[in-house]
């Protein structure tokens, strides 16, 4: 048995040092043909598809949606020959780094030194809970995780080998000037928009603090939780508070954007995570106002050229989408079989062309640091109902930015959120 390697040299010439995986066409086991759509990555400047250059069936996958690879790395390779035996996802390392990848796992896992991205310790947030806990530090754990993630049962077993050894916590911060140590972060949740997914963050994931264990969920009915079916916001609500519960986050920052930002407030008001900051993009649910066909627009699109056309109505300048963008979130949708569902949770959501869920109270009650950002030139949700944030709650209006500030405004969003992290700090 052969395996071929599948990887990305060059895309049009463009210069560029790494590429970030957007998306899988085929898992792991199944057959591929010459010419088949495997991969889709995205570069500085656009979205690029990788073909299969052979007939075979997808062997691996070593860099999982919304990772980082560098130009010419090894993404998956093809085999010659039908693999023998493709198990199921470990899932509780796939949520926690919120994305979804098809492992070989062995029957006694091999410990290896956890990899790390910009510094960062790669472990599960139950593992950074029970560690965090115990002050144990998880530099140097061996985790035996897909890729060397430290997993809860990694951290267990060097605190039943050496109780008594246990190294005492280390300060993500620095030492307050009254000499006491601040507590380590807790997990930053990223909900997404409607109709989007996950990987709408991937902008502003990379310029965040790479201390910040990044926890980014798709909504029920969205991405790869397509199958789970909803009927209300409230179901939503309490689907995302269930799955962070099993996760073993009790206590995380929530960063939410449109419907996301909705959810977010939700999770405030009874959820069963414990909200320590918000930031909330041009949240949902502030007023019964919204661009309904914007949203059947999304739901509804079969082609590149209707869904492009749709997109540019969340954006100020039509030039900020990436190359390619549409087509990839098409195809996304369309292997993850969303659109159907989206269709009918947006009848349930916008009855009448209205949002049907009223999020001001929580808003107005919230207790812990908390900011708003919003594009002047939405032309999904009004701006103005940025009038009904309650003065405690910091908001922040942006010249020349749409309905999607993380997308527009990167950089800036990024800090917003960092400012409100620390702030609860």
């Amino acid at each position: 048995m052969a395996n071929h390697p599948i990887s990305i040299e060059s895309a049009g010439g463009e210069y560029m040092e790494s590429v970030v995986v957007l998306g899988w066409s085929v898992q792991p086991g199944a057959a591929v043909k010459a010419g088949q759509l495997i991969v889709t990555v995205e570069t500085a400047k656009a979205a690029t598809e990788i073909e299969a250059d052979r007939d075979g069936w997808l062997a691996e996958i070593f860099f999982d949606e919304g990772q980082e690879a560098p130009l010419g790395a090894v993404l998956g390779t093809i085999s010659d020959t039908e693999p023998s035996q493709v198990e199921e996802p470990e899932k509780s390392a796939s949520l926690a780094e919120g994305r979804a990848q098809p492992v070989k796992i062995p029957d006694q896992p091999v410990p290896v030194k956890s990899q790390q991205k910009g510094g960062r310790v790669i472990a599960s947030p139950l593992a950074r809970r029970v560690a965090r806990d115990a002050g144990l530090d998880l530099t140097g754990i061996a985790g035996t995780g897909p890729k060397g993630r430290i997993k809860q049962r990694d951290v267990v077993a060097v605190l039943n080998a050496s109780p008594k050894a246990v190294a005492p916590p280390q300060p993500v911060h620095s030492i307050s000037s009254a000499g006491t140590q601040q507590r380590p972060v807790d997990p930053v949740v990223l909900l997404h928009g409607f109709g989007a997914d996950r990987s709408s963050w991937r902008q502003v994931t990379s310029l965040l603090p790479s201390e910040y264990d990044i926890v980014a969920l798709d909504l029920p009915g969205h991405g790869l939780e397509a199958e789970r079916s909803v009927t209300s916001f409230e179901d939503i609500v309490f689907d995302v508070s269930d799955r962070l519960e099993a996760m073993g986050i009790d206590r995380a920052h929530i960063v939410g954007h449109s419907l996301g930002g909705a959810v977010a407030l939700g999770l405030t008001s009874f959820g069963k995570v414990s909200v320590r900051s918000a930031t909330l993009l041009a949240p949902g649910g502030l007023g019964p106002e919204i661009n309904i066909d914007f949203i059947n627009g999304l739901a509804r699109s079969t082609t590149e050229q209707a869904l492009e056309r749709w997109l540019t109505v969340m954006v100020s300048d039509p030039a900020s989408l990436p190359q390619g963008y549409a087509r990839a979130a098409l195809r996304q949708m369309q292997n993850a079989g969303v659109q159907e569902g989206l269709s009918s949770l947006a009848l349930r959501l916008f009855p009448d062309g209205t949002q049907g869920f009223d999020i001001l109270k929580a808003l107005q009650n919230l207790q812990v640091p908390a900011r708003t950002i919003w594009g002047r030139a939405d032309h999904v949700i009004p701006v103005s109902h940025s009038n009904r944030v309650p003065g405690h709650v910091a908001t922040h209006l942006l010249d020349g930015i749409g309905h999607v500030p993380q997308l527009e405004a990167s950089e800036l969003t990024a800090r917003l959120i960092t400012q409100t992290i620390k702030s609860a700090n």
